[in-house]
């Protein structure tokens, strides 16, 4: 057991030990300004960063993705599709409010040629992309099957609908409405919509020439006659 004056002699060190410490931090840190200095990451390799979003390929493996629903919740195996879903997430809306109002003049529709594909809602795991399905035009040229989708814009209404290029009779109304959308009532309070096409012929506006081989009109409607003349 250490004596008394060794005991001493020990404590006399530590003292001046720790009187060296504060003197060296007095002079580097009081009344100086802050170093700057620079915090970086180890080496990457830019071709590991992959966004967080829909892609196809090696994407989930060297990365993370966004899961759109309950079968990707995990990584299967290399090029191989996950299990149809059974259940979806990621509900949004587009609108001004929230996710943005989809622009006009960048919205397309595209028919694919599916092939080997089978999970749809997962493109994060397509091995590679689908080939866009073509069409001929009235030139004969081949096009691909994606463009913009044809709207048309009521101010009155501010809604938008579609261009149509086929009209199936049995379910095409003919409708006049009023400036708030409703349907106008005509003077018997009957609401002015109808089928189109109706099998009872004095009802339809339209009717099959089968001479022709096309659909005509009624020529003229006169009041207090069930079919045109």
């Amino acid at each position: 057991m250490a004596t008394l004056n060794e005991r001493i002699e020990h404590l006399e060190q530590q003292i001046e030990l720790l009187m060296s410490k504060t003197g060296d931090l007095s002079t580097n840190v009081e009344e100086t300004t802050k170093k700057p200095y620079v915090v970086a990451g180890g080496g990457k390799s830019s071709t590991t960063n992959m966004p967080i979003d829909a892609k196809t390929g090696l994407g989930p493996i060297l990365s993370n993705h966004v899961i759109w629903n309950d079968s990707e919740g995990f990584i299967p195996p290399l090029n191989r599709e996950p299990p149809n879903p059974a259940k979806g997430y990621n509900k949004h809306s587009h609108s001004r409010y929230s996710g943005g109002a989809l622009i006009k003049d960048k919205l397309e529709i595209v028919e694919f040629e599916w092939g080997t594909i089978v999970n749809k809602d997962s493109q994060q795991f397509w091995k590679n992309n689908p080939l866009i399905k073509t069409d001929k035009n009235t030139k004969g040229e081949e096009v691909d099957k994606i463009g913009l989708l044809d709207l048309v814009f009521n101010p009155d209404t501010l809604t938008w609908s579609t261009s149509a290029l086929e009209i199936d009779i049995k379910r095409c109304y003919l409708v006049e409405r009023d400036e708030t959308g409703a349907v106008k009532l005509d003077s018997k309070g009957q609401p002015m919509r109808s089928l189109l096409y109706n099998t009872d012929q004095t009802k339809t506006s339209i009717v099959w020439d089968e001479n022709g081989n096309c659909w005509r009109f009624y020529a003229v409607y006169s009041p207090g006659t069930p079919t045109g003349v």
